[in-house]
């Protein structure tokens, strides 16, 4: 019975992306707690967020606004759906900064932030379990068009989707929070959906639709999928060059991408006087001056892009182990040397018009990453992955070739998540235990803002309602029982649930209240909206590590409403 190497490539991906999921700590992969931000906003606030400079601009509370706002949303409607369907879309997160990040030769170095009971962590996990789906979808889509443009050789789409799962990057990257996972996936799909329209199996309307619908929800997630327009440009003129009867399927693609992509294109013209919203994306960057772009592109990018591509951890701090790197290294310079001798064997040999996409797709989406590092150092491996399904399936024709005939290929098979295993074992975990950056005791990264179902009050307010203000009320409150130097908790949510205030974890607790009164602090004041009133109520901050916040006793609701 023949082994199903896609099954093994699914199976590998899932044990290794969990692995990832579960034991990376809280919002230590690469913007992940800004991800978790503008996803947690559209499921609570029901509206798409606003660059917090626009926000401002507009006199609009601080709330309103999210760090990656710009990005497409897409992906971040996806995770959103997922919190609003387990009801955890009023999970505030406050991650708290390790200062010991990036310090060299510190054993918590690799840490950004700093990481205490894991309580209220489960809802990350969940999100990032999509990622982990996404990714095994990848796989698939990677084997399918290996399957397409090697049509005579089978192994290349199986070499091909062990290379990806097996790949350190790529397990970790699916076991956090990134756009890039979504953009991956549907690259893939539009490349694979490129391949059978070039093939001819697939150009009706119908056919049409399915391209456009790609196509558009590429780029609603990610500018790295642009590079989709020009190949899809080029195959929609070759197509109509053969036949022109296909003019509807063609334009049927068009007008569903357009369709689907258009909207956020005017929003961000309008809200940002640029479709593409690159403005706001370079200003989030430091500039490399003119004189020393050429110095940074041949010292800088080139030589770390690559190596970034195997596993770079974290937020890019934990560097790929060499031997990791070297390993590398002889996979391409033997997939290059098979795929050179397969070019002379015109029976199995990858068809020009196949290697002619796969290659242009690569090139194509290396000139975009090496075009945003000519003005902003970024040089991450992750930025590459758009192209990963043609990466794979290019060094998985030259590896195959180049074995053809050889004792040991399963044994090869086999080295791979091998590889990926010590990567995970060695040298990933040790850098990234929780313990090497302790937080207080009573610090959690992710909290519920609402108390547990069922939770009976028995924190009371010394009146039944505030009036209007137009500066921050004096809060008054009993708590019979409460020990000595309390800290409580305020938050503040709208009739329709969405969290405006959580002062004391958006603080790092400096803005926990104690005693039995207390003015509302001018920083949370200021994050309340003008246009509706809001709901507060107070909770007993945690003390301990066991401390469940959602179980501590609070108060009921006041209504106020700020001028």
């Amino acid at each position: 019975m023949r082994v199903s190497w896609l099954a093994v490539a699914l199976l590998l991906h899932v044990a290794f992306a969990t692995a990832y999921a579960v034991a990376t700590p809280a919002f230590e992969g690469p913007d992940e707690n800004s991800h978790y931000e503008y996803a947690q906003h559209v499921a609570n606030a029901g509206k798409l967020p606003l660059a917090p400079g626009l926000a401002q601009a507009r006199g609009l509370p601080q709330t309103d606004g999210a760090q990656l706002a710009h990005h497409p949303p897409a992906y971040y409607a996806l995770l959103a759906g997922v919190l609003v369907a387990t009801g955890t879309d009023a999970t505030v997160f406050a991650p708290k900064l390790n200062p010991l990040f990036g310090a060299w030769g510190e054993p918590a170095g690799f840490l950004k932030f700093e990481h205490g009971s894991g309580q209220g962590e489960g809802v990350l996990r969940l999100l990032r379990l999509v990622s982990v789906a996404l990714g095994a979808l990848s796989v698939w889509l990677v084997h399918r068009l290996g399957r397409a443009c090697c049509p005579t050789n089978a192994r290349v789409a199986d070499v091909a989707a062990l290379l990806v799962a097996c790949l350190p990057m790529w397990s970790f990257l699916h076991g956090v929070l990134n756009s890039d996972v979504l953009a991956t996936t549907l690259s893939c799909a539009s490349l694979l959906a490129l391949v059978r329209w070039l093939d001819g199996d697939a150009r009706g309307v119908r056919a049409g639709a399915g391209l456009g619908a790609l196509l558009g929800l590429a780029l609603a997630t990610k500018l790295t999928t642009l590079f989709l327009l020009p190949i899809a440009f080029v195959v929609a003129v070759v197509v109509l060059r053969r036949d022109r009867r296909h003019v509807a399927g063609v334009a049927t693609a068009l007008a569903t991408a357009a369709v689907i992509a258009l909207p956020v294109l005017l929003r961000n013209q309008q809200l940002y006087g640029d479709a593409l919203a690159r403005s706001v994306h370079d200003a989030a960057f430091a500039p490399i001056p003119p004189e020393a772009r050429l110095e940074w592109l041949l010292l800088g990018y080139l030589p770390t892009i690559f190596p970034s591509l195997l596993g770079k951890f974290g937020w890019f701090a934990l560097p790929p182990a060499m031997p990791m790197v070297w390993l590398g290294a002889a996979v391409f310079a033997l997939a290059l040397a098979g795929f050179l001798r397969g070019g002379r064997d015109r029976a199995t040999a990858t068809p020009l018009r196949h290697r002619a996409l796969l290659t242009g797709a690569l090139a194509l989406v290396f000139a975009g990453t090496t075009q945003f590092n000519w003005s902003a150092p970024q040089p991450q491996g992750r930025l590459l992955f758009a192209a990963v399904g043609p990466a794979a399936v290019l060094l998985a024709a030259g590896l195959v070739q180049l074995s053809h005939g050889l004792r040991g290929r399963v044994g090869f098979a086999l080295a791979l998540p091998a590889a990926a295993l010590v990567v995970f074992v060695g040298w990933f975990l040790p850098a990234f235990a929780p313990g090497l950056a302790p937080a207080p005791a009573w610090h959690r990264a992710l909290t519920d803002a609402r108390p547990a179902a069922g939770a009976a009050p028995s924190i009371a307010w010394t009146t039944n309602e505030l009036p209007p203000s137009a500066t921050p009320p004096t809060l008054r409150w009993r708590d019979d029982g409460a020990p000595a130097g309390t800290r409580y908790a305020l938050y503040a949510s709208d009739d329709r649930g969405r969290v405006w205030l959580a002062a004391f974890e958006w603080s790092g607790g400096t803005l926990g209240l104690t005693g039995d009164e207390a003015a509302m602090p001018d920083a949370a004041f200021a994050l309340l909206p003008k246009d509706r009133d809001v709901l507060l109520t107070l909770r007993r901050a945690p003390v301990a590590a066991d401390e469940d916040p959602t179980q501590l006793p609070c108060s009921p609701t006041l209504r106020f409403r700020r001028l």
